[in-house]
């Protein structure tokens, strides 16, 4: 029983390793938990909102390197005029659906906090996230319902001030993050910059698929890693199994030896025997020789 116990604990360990070292793969956070956390915190802030005013969202610490800025319009205008602000470009000819007499435009800068939300197989980001969300605006609520809006001439244009150079031959790709994680691909027009017709978060990807000259050592380094840890997980089940086979020849040594005398005292003077226990013992008779006299 002891020893199935200790296989048990054996296995338990090990599979904990192995999940350890073998799913190495990154944790991501909930986007859709990020946008809602945003915009409370947006209404929070922001009591009094006037139309046409661009506020910027103070966020906690833990939350340093994202920009949050939200700006409240009357339909209308957005018709009418358009909007630009910082990298974003919103042209004439913008009706939400469904249509609202005010809307309120949310947007995010997800900074170096990007990879840790959205994530694109087989492709790098060479910059930050960027999120243009709309939502329906009320006197009671600065960002009410979320909606969506649609271009009915030019597409909405978002630059990306910041990239990364990621090898001379890797041309940028624009990508769309939609419900459930899905991406979608699309060439850039002009450099850096990605053209849509609806909201969403934005960012551009080149291939992650290391160049001949450009050997991919971070992947590299990660297999040695892999390979080290899968190494000293199977030394480390090899000596307990050989610590268990010891113990194992250990106990049935000394049973062999137990039997062993066993049998020699049955082959000798046989005497009684009594139980204290679960032990039995040898009993010597009471009867003992009677001592004679010498003259």
């Amino acid at each position: 029983m002891g020893l199935l116990r200790w296989w048990q604990i054996t296995l338990v360990i090990v599979s904990l390793l192995l999940s350890s070292s073998v799913d190495g793969s990154q944790t991501y956070y909930d986007h859709e938990s990020l946008d809602n956390f945003l915009r409370k915190q947006a209404m929070e802030e922001i009591k009094t909102p006037r139309t046409g005013v661009v506020y910027n969202v103070s966020l906690p610490s833990n939350l340093t390197g994202m920009e949050v800025s939200v700006i409240r319009m009357r339909s209308f205008s957005l018709w009418l005029r358009g909007m630009n602000y910082s990298f974003i470009h919103l042209p004439p000819r913008i009706l939400p659906r469904p249509s609202e007499k005010r809307i309120a435009i949310l947007y995010e800068n997800l900074g170096n906090w990007s990879s840790q939300y959205y994530h694109v197989p087989n492709h790098t980001m060479v910059a930050p996230v960027i999120g243009v969300l709309a939502y329906s605006s009320s006197e009671s609520a600065l960002l009410d319902e979320k909606i969506n809006f649609t271009t009915h001439r030019d597409p909405i244009s978002i630059w990306f001030p910041h990239v990364n150079q990621h090898g001379k031959n890797n041309t940028p790709i624009c990508v769309k993050f939609s419900a459930g994680r899905l991406v979608k691909f699309k060439n850039m027009t002009q450099p850096y910059v990605c053209e849509t017709r609806s909201q969403g978060h934005y960012t551009l990807v080149v291939p992650s698929f290391p160049s001949p000259k450009e050997p991919n050592t971070g992947r590299h380094s990660k297999g040695v890693t892999t390979w080290w840890v899968l190494g000293f997980v199977i030394g480390f089940v090899g000596l307990v199994i050989l610590v268990l086979i010891l113990v194992a020849l250990v106990k049935e040594a000394k049973k062999r030896k137990i039997g062993e005398m066993e049998r020699n005292s049955a082959a000798g003077e046989p005497f009684d025997t009594f139980w204290i226990g679960e032990t039995k013992l040898p009993s010597a008779s009471m009867l003992r020789t009677q001592p004679i006299l010498e003259n």
